[in-house]
């Protein structure tokens, strides 16, 4: 008697393949199954067979990591996140603390493009950054580029993190819940029509605004008889949909819908305290943000090759309202309402053909079109009173255009001693006034050494019809996206790399790779100009120049034993010159942060208990500072560093901020220990669960999120100030605790 076997499910953990199956006894002639009255199929536990993810695989520049990887992070709050995993390799930082930022080998997050099962989105954060969008729980492999750009991917010149989601369970129900400090989250899949159709659906909902509003209601009790009130409230929504079925050919077809918005509300106000409704002073921001999508996904089996046809729709939207009241001279309250609205509505359709030639040499062509409404974001000013009415004014904010692209390469593999790429994708950019072709590109080559070891170089150009620009260091959804039109030109940039990979004995891997970077007409607000600047068009803001980044990464995977790491080191330059910022020189871009370790170490203490830890450490971020007041004239002024003489009526007199350059003064090092310990255990046959239990920021480090310049009263000197620079932090240590059902 054979046994035939039956492989359920295949994934990668870091250096671990994880792979389920059942088998079933087959009859000696493999042609007639034995009668179930005979036999009984049983699903065997979970096998466990270790070893190492292969780091330098095909593609310079490119890594993939899984979804079962991801969950195994340790975490802010206990939410699994993908950009947080990303940020733990070479190459990437995270820009401020805490927050989800990919900033990738020098560039800026508007320049990473995100696919989720080929939809593309822009609002991938919530919180202003603190977690993305995506439900790790609905994810079976992400694909994550930083060079050597394969032909199918462009719009965006840093990174391409391409999210494959799973694909709903034909056979069976199952699924996934989890709740945690601060949200819960639900993955479900069933199938329709057995063995050819499924559906598939991941909630995911914060209680933080439940959680905080008794507190917020005790304070603002404390605080009624003062006439005041504190307004707080913050939620977020993600919401996704799969469908897929196979047709009677086995062509398989798929039906993504994606929901995600976050609302976010602060202020206070002053009222009369014997009578609460009569509102005189309010100082009130509201913002929400966040984006809605689908896509098709049809892919069919020919003769000449595999086709792929996916037509989408997405819409990124936001909405920033600030409102000012004031009337306490109770004479007719004036109110002031700022709005600030930016969307980007895509509307699009890819073909592809991915065909064989020859043995050792395939080829892949495809067309893609996509139509764009941008919505600037310029802001609109209101105001309002009881004997004026209200009177408004704005900008033009609509700019439509339309990118046509074809793209095409082809792959070899000569006697598995050299192996590559070569492609070109043609871009016909349209907008009311303009017409832009460009042509990228792109260039992969790998030759295999003696003693398992390889070379690799790479080679791409990229072209970006759209920026972001932001005058913080935290991208926010109010950030506008600026597209390319006739006083501009498209973002342009060249990646050059050259890479060796060795693998040890004892499963042990490492990875060196350089790269170096040229950016050409990057975008940024001009110096005291930024997006509320609301007498001037949007155009008029906006500065063009270049960048350059360059660097070294290292990468270290390994195991042993019950013991599995990984190791990432990236040393990194990057620079920034504009003729209208810095008096035309060249300074150091505010994330240029030279020295980044990432150290992952994770221990199977038995088949039930892990601990994994991380530590980063990160060279400051740079910041823009006046080391130096200078005085007015006709002033008497002494020198640094005191900065509050009198002037000659006996007044305060500070003097002239004096800045010396952009991006003057580099912070303190960042660094951080995040820890996990994970307890997983069986209900029955059919469920499991995980406790884990997290630290983040385990020894308080309080990292820098700016710096400030205050002033500090001093008694022993006649001058009574000088002059004292404050670092704040954010995060200090924070536990937390989550709960996993699998069923």
């Amino acid at each position: 008697m054979k046994m035939f076997t039956s492989i359920k499910r295949v994934s990668a953990l870091g250096g671990i393949l994880l792979i389920s199956y059942s088998l079933y006894p087959q009859s000696a002639d493999n042609k007639k199954v034995l009668s179930d009255s005979l036999i009984q199929s049983r699903e065997l536990d979970e096998v466990i067979v270790k070893g190492v993810r292969v780091i330098g695989k095909d593609r310079i520049g490119a890594m993939s990591i899984s979804g079962i990887e991801i969950n195994k992070q340790p975490v802010l709050f206990g939410e699994h996140d993908v950009i947080k995993a990303l940020q733990t390799t070479a190459g990437v930082v995270s820009g401020t603390e805490g927050f989800a930022g990919l900033y990738v080998r020098g560039g800026e997050t508007d320049q990473n493009l995100y696919l989720l099962d080929g939809l593309p989105l822009l609002n991938v954060y919530h919180f202003g950054g603190l977690f993305s969008t995506f439900s790790t729980y609905s994810i079976d492999n992400v694909d994550f580029y930083k060079g050597a750009f394969p032909s199918l991917f462009g719009e965006r010149v840093s990174s391409i993190v391409n999210i494959g989601l799973k694909r709903p369970d034909y056979n069976k129900t199952t699924g996934i819940f989890s709740i945690g400090l601060i949200s819960g989250q639900l993955y479900f899949s069933t199938p329709i029509k057995k063995g050819k159709s499924a559906l598939s659906i991941a909630l995911r909902r914060t209680w933080f605004d439940v959680l905080s509003a008794p507190v917020l209601a005790i304070i603002n009790s404390s605080k009624k008889s003062e006439g005041k009130k504190s307004i707080f409230q913050y939620n977020f929504t993600d919401m996704l949909i799969k469908f897929s079925a196979m047709d009677r050919r086995g062509n398989d077809m798929s039906l993504l819908l994606f929901y995600g918005k976050d609302n976010f509300k602060l202020g206070d106000e002053r009222f009369d305290p014997d009578n609460s409704k009569l509102v005189y002073q309010k100082d009130i921001n509201k913002m929400s943000w966040g984006n809605w999508g689908a896509a098709f996904t049809y892919r069919l089996s020919t003769p000449i090759g595999d086709i792929k046809i996916q037509p989408f729709v997405s819409k990124a939207f936001s909405t920033d309202s600030q409102e000012n009241m004031d009337d306490s001279d109770h004479t007719g309250g004036l109110t002031a309402i700022t709005k600030i609205n930016p969307s980007v509505l895509q509307i699009g359709m890819r073909e592809m053909l991915s065909f064989p030639i020859i043995n050792g040499l395939e080829g892949e062509v495809g067309l893609q079109q996509i139509w764009y409404d941008y919505n600037l974001g310029n802001p609109s000013v209101s105001y309002s009173e009881d004997s004026l009415g209200t009177t408004a004014y704005s900008f033009p904010n609509h700019s439509k255009n339309v990118l046509l692209l074809g793209f095409g390469e082809f792959y070899w593999n000569i006697a598995n001693c050299v192996q590559g790429a070569v492609g070109l994708r043609v871009n016909h950019y349209i907008s009311r006034y303009i017409k832009h072709w460009n042509l990228d590109p792109r260039l992969n080559i790998k030759i295999n050494l003696p003693y398992k070891s390889s070379l690799s170089i790479g080679y791409s150009r990229m072209t970006q019809y759209a920026q972001q620009v932001s005058s913080n260091y935290m991208y926010l959804p109010s950030d506008a996206w600026f597209p390319t039109a006739s006083y501009n030109k498209p973002l342009l940039c060249d990646i050059y790399s050259i890479g060796y990979f060795k693998r040890f004995k004892h499963a042990f891997n490492i990875k060196a790779e350089l790269w170096w970077k040229n950016m050409r007409n990057l975008t940024e607000y001009k110096t005291n100009t930024r997006i509320t600047t609301t007498m001037l068009p949007w155009y008029e803001k906006m500065t063009f120049g270049k960048g350059c980044a360059y660097g070294l990464d290292l990468e270290m995977v390994g195991s042993f034993k019950s013991l599995h790491w990984n190791v990432a080191y990236g040393l990194m330059w990057n620079w920034r010159q504009f003729n209208d910022i810095n008096s035309g020189k060249r300074y150091p871009a505010k994330f240029d942060n030279r020295n980044k370790f990432d150290i992952t170490i994770g221990w199977n203490i038995n088949d039930k208990i892990e601990l994994t830890g991380q530590w980063e450490y990160m060279t400051g971020n740079r910041a823009t500072l006046s080391l130096y007041n200078v005085a007015p004239p006709d002033v008497a002024f002494p020198d640094a560093p005191f900065v509050s003489p009198l002037d000659p009526d006996g007044g305060r007199q500070d003097g002239i901020d004096y800045y010396e350059g952009r991006n003057n003064v580099q912070l303190p090092a960042f660094h951080r220990l995040n820890l996990n310990l994970s307890f997983k255990g069986r209900i029955n046959n059919r469920l499991t669960y995980q406790w884990d239990f997290g630290l983040y920021n385990a020894y308080c480090r309080m990292n820098p999120f700016t710096v400030i310049k205050s002033y500090v009263n001093t008694e022993w000197d006649n001058n009574g100030e000088y002059r004292k620079f404050k670092t704040l932090s954010l995060i200090p240590i924070l536990p937390s605790v989550s709960y996993t059902l699998n069923f």
